[in-house]
Parts: C-alpha cells; sequence; structure tokens
C-alpha cells in the first residue's frame, strides 16, 4: 500500500480543525446589543436616546441619539428633587408655626387660630408617621392651654401669591382630576387629595347606582356620578366639573363584566376647607366646644399673639425619597417651588424656572440638554436629552447630597415604580432609576452596578424612549428589561 506524501498529511492536518470545528460567535457586548435594540423600535417610528458613562470618571461608554430632545415625563424630578438638596439640605424641615391670635380667658378663648403656611407637602399626608395626626395635634394642644370653648375661626396665612390656579404652564385638563394633578398650592393638606369608592353588593345590576364613599370621613366633595352600561370595557373615569367644586364621573361596565368597587383618589382646589373640617372633627371628637360667631356689632377681643405649637415635617430626604420612588408630582413641585424661594425670594413656575436654569448652569448643563418648566415633569413644555439626565445625576453623585439622591431612586425589582420588573437575579437590585412616563413617552434614568467589572464598576445612564404608543415587538417597558440586562451583565466593548 502506497503511503501519501508527508507534505500532504500535514496540509491535511493543518485544515482538520476548520472542517470539524464551527466558529463561536463573538460573545454579545452592551453597545451591540443595546443598538440592536434601539434600532428595532426606530424602524417602527419610535424616538430612541441613550448615553452610558462612568460614574467616576464620566467617560462615554455608550451612546445613541443622546442629544435628541424628548419629553422627560418625571425624570424631570431629578432636576427638582437634586436643586432643592443642593441649596436646602438633605436634614431641611419644613416648620408650619400654629398661632393663636385672641384673648384667653380662663376655658374661652376668643379669636382665630392662625396657621402660617410653610409650603410642607406633606402636611396630614398618611405617609410618614409624624405626618398623619396633625388636626389632633391642634386639638391636644388646645386642651392642654385649658381651652374647653372657642369662638373664632381657623385661619392659614401664606405670603405666597404668585400661584395661578390649580394647573401648572403645560399641564393636561384631562388629568386634572386625578391625584397625579393634585395643585401644589402655597398650603398642601392631606396632598391636597379625597378618595372616591364606589361599591356594588353582589347580585345588584350594573344600572343601579352604587354606594358612593368619599374619606376621609369629614370631607365634602361634590361628585356627579353617570352609569355607563354599554361599554366596551369597564372602568372608571372623572374629569374636573367646569366653572364648578368637584368632579363628574363615569363609572363604565360591559356587557360580559359588571365591576362591583371601583376607587380612585381625586384632587382638590381648596386645601384649606378640607383643613378646616379636619380640626373642627377632631375638636369635636377631643370634647371642645366651638361656639357662634359673635355679633358684628360686638367689639371684637383684645388681639394678642401667641404659639400654640409648630408642625414639623420629615427631613428632606425622606420627602425626596417618596417624590422620587413613589413619583409624586406634588411633592417634586412643591419642594421646586421652595428651592425657588430659597434661590430667587419668589414662588411661582416662572420663578422655579429662573432657578433651576441657574442651578443647570452651575452645573455646566447647556438649556439645549435641559429645559425645565416645572419641577414635577407634567409640563409638555419641558424637554430633555439623555445627555442632559446623565449630567444631572452625574453632577449630583459628586456633590454632599449625592447619597441622599442615590438612596432615592427606585430600586429594580425591589420598590417604588421598579418594584414590579421582569429581571433576572443577576440584574434585580443592581439597578436604580427614576422612571417617567406621560403622552407616549418614556424615560428612565439612573445609577447600575456592574459586579465583576474592575474598570467600570458604577455607570450612570439614561434611557428615552418616544412615539412608544403602537409597538407591537416591544413596550416601552420590554425594552428597559433588555437594556437593563445588558447594562448590569455584559461587557462594555
Amino acid at each position: 500500500m502506497r503511503r501519501a506524501p508527508l507534505a500532504t498529511l500535514l496540509l491535511a492536518v493543518l485544515a482538520l480543525p476548520a472542517c470539524v470545528h464551527t466558529r463561536r460567535p463573538a460573545r454579545p457586548t452592551l453597545p451591540a446589543v443595546a443598538q440592536e435594540l434601539l434600532a428595532a423600535i426606530e424602524q417602527e417610528g419610535a424616538l430612541a436616546g441613550a448615553l452610558v458613562v462612568d460614574a467616576q470618571t464620566g467617560r462615554a461608554l455608550f451612546a445613541h441619539r443622546e442629544r435628541v430632545r424628548l419629553l422627560p415625563a418625571s425624570t424631570m424630578k431629578l432636576v427638582s428633587t437634586s436643586s432643592a438638596l443642593a441649596t436646602l439640605g438633605p436634614d431641611f424641615r419644613f416648620v408650619t408655626p400654629v398661632l393663636l391670635e385672641g384673648t384667653h380667658q380662663g376655658a374661652l378663648f376668643e379669636g382665630d387660630v392662625v396657621v402660617v403656611s410653610s409650603g410642607d407637602p406633606s402636611l396630614g399626608s398618611w405617609r410618614f408617621p409624624e405626618t398623619v395626626p396633625v388636626c389632633e395635634q391642634i386639638s391636644e394642644a388646645l386642651w392642654g392651654r385649658g381651652i374647653r370653648q372657642w369662638r373664632g375661626a381657623l385661619r392659614v396665612e401664606s405670603s405666597e401669591v404668585d400661584f395661578d390656579g390649580p394647573l401648572g404652564p403645560g399641564w393636561a385638563w384631562d388629568d386634572a382630576a386625578y391625584a397625579m394633578s393634585a395643585p401644589p398650592t402655597p398650603f398642601v393638606f392631606r396632598e391636597n387629595v379625597v378618595d372616591l369608592a364606589l361599591t356594588r353588593p353582589e347580585g345588584t345590576a350594573c344600572a343601579e347606582p352604587p354606594a358612593v364613599q368619599v374619606s376621609p370621613p369629614f370631607a365634602t366633595f361634590p361628585t356627579t356620578l353617570q352609569l355607563d352600561t354599554s361599554a366596551t370595557k369597564p372602568g372608571l373615569s372623572c374629569v374636573r366639573a367646569r366653572n364648578a367644586p368637584g368632579v363628574r364621573c363615569v363609572w363604565r361596565s360591559s356587557s360580559d363584566q359588571c365591576p362591583r368597587a371601583a376607587s380612585l383618589r381625586l384632587s382638590i382646589d381648596d386645601p384649606q376647607a378640607l383643613f378646616t373640617a379636619c380640626v373642627e372633627d377632631a375638636l369635636s371628637r377631643k370634647g371642645l366646644t366651638r361656639l357662634p360667631a359673635r355679633s358684628p356689632s360686638a367689639p371684637p377681643p383684645p388681639q394678642t399673639r401667641q404659639s400654640l405649637l409648630e408642625l414639623i415635617s420629615p427631613p428632606l430626604s425622606e420627602l425626596v425619597k417618596a417624590t422620587n420612588k413613589e413619583s409624586l408630582n406634588l411633592y417634586a413641585d412643591r419642594l421646586g417651588l421652595r428651592f425657588a424661594r430659597e434661590r430667587t425670594g419668589h414662588e411661582g413656575f416662572s420663578a422655579l424656572r429662573t432657578a433651576l436654569a441657574e442651578e443647570l448652569a452651575r452645573r455646566g448643563i447647556s438649556p439645549r440638554e435641559m429645559r425645565p418648566v416645572d419641577g414635577s415633569g407634567l409640563s409638555r413644555y419641558n424637554l430633555a436629552t439623555a445627555q442632559g439626565l446623565v449630567q444631572v445625576l452625574f453632577t449630583s453623585l459628586k456633590e454632599p447630597y449625592g447619597a441622599a439622591l442615590s438612596d432615592s431612586l427606585p430600586i429594580a425589582g425591589v420598590d417604588g415604580t421598579l418594584a414590579n420588573r421582569r429581571l433576572s437575579a443577576q440584574t434585580l437590585g443592581r439597578i436604580r432609576a427614576k422612571t417617567g412616563t406621560l403622552s407616549s413617552q418614556k424615560a428612565f434614568a439612573g445609577i447600575a452596578e456592574r459586579p465583576g467589572d474592575l474598570e467600570h464598576p458604577r455607570v450612570v445612564f439614561a434611557l428615552m424612549l418616544g412615539n412608544m404608543d403602537e409597538q407591537p415587538a416591544l413596550s416601552a417597558n420590554d425594552v428597559f428589561d433588555r437594556f437593563a440586562e445588558a447594562l448590569v451583565n455584559l461587557p462594555l466593548q
């Protein structure tokens, strides 16, 4: 048998691996995955902007149309809350003085109880143990002074005159009835909302009027309810009544679905009236008697002012945490307006725009990258880029309040507006980000931890999506989930 020449055998051996082994695909990287993801939704008509930078150096690690201007929605809260923290400090507290103005003789006080508004957004809120019992605190303080009878009024004093109505600039009238658009009035009580609950007993026809309950029980809130039994989709919706207090609501049922209960949290225009009713209720339960008003012809009692008590808010760091984790519009605007007063001497949205523009300029952020109009992001006049949002976060982390702002961000898979994200075990808990949703827009801006990456262990990112109404392939949340997985787990190059 003839043997093959040695040269022929060597050539066969060298060629063998190419024949036996297929080429391994390259390991995916963040830029490759993110670029493919964003290109896919852009092919369907969406807009996208994204930027990832090293949290320590600011070096750009991935960029995609990072200077496209879109609606930031609630990611605008990063601007207002970081500005408030920078100016007032994490330990700042709102202090609301309560004064007695009149004459106290024996068990009788004749005169007014005066509340000097501080703009505290948490006054009477159910979110913090120290803010819930404000009405009881006032009644206890009066009782502690030996007052058993009171003839006079509860009066709120506020120096703010710039507030110009229930809607901020660029807010949508459609949203005005709901708690998300509760007006950031100079005096806030119970977050300027009441709760509406509708119930039908089992077996009751959908055309029968339901039981309607407004809470707190001392609230008086006009509600006009209409039933629609021919709807294709069940639900409860309300609009603010034009030129009148209260709301008009429609409770919809379909031929195959008759809901038994529904509830909404609705905004109010007159928090002072709700506060007065709350104090009256607390006084009644305490046993302190309100006497009829004096006759107009009777001489007024001598007017002396003395302190009754002070109502003190939680620290700003806790208010900011509630604001950003739960995306509370009222808090964001009130904190922003308090920041504006500190910077300009005035409150109101005009002063807020001026103060925010100056704060962004201090950080070196161009108005082309970030144009704030309000503090909450409800305004359709706000504009931002992924570059601008990243710069806001990056500069904040370099300042003394940086940890307080970082702690306020929702944690993916854990709490806040990111609690229910569908992420892998490797990603859960490693992303903190503010979210924003408004008019087909979705935005995310935050911080990601990258375990095992010694060069870039922490990054700052922003992802902005526009025109996301009709996306058959991926929703905005799907895009974020995939982007987040790549951000935490894939190589950066």
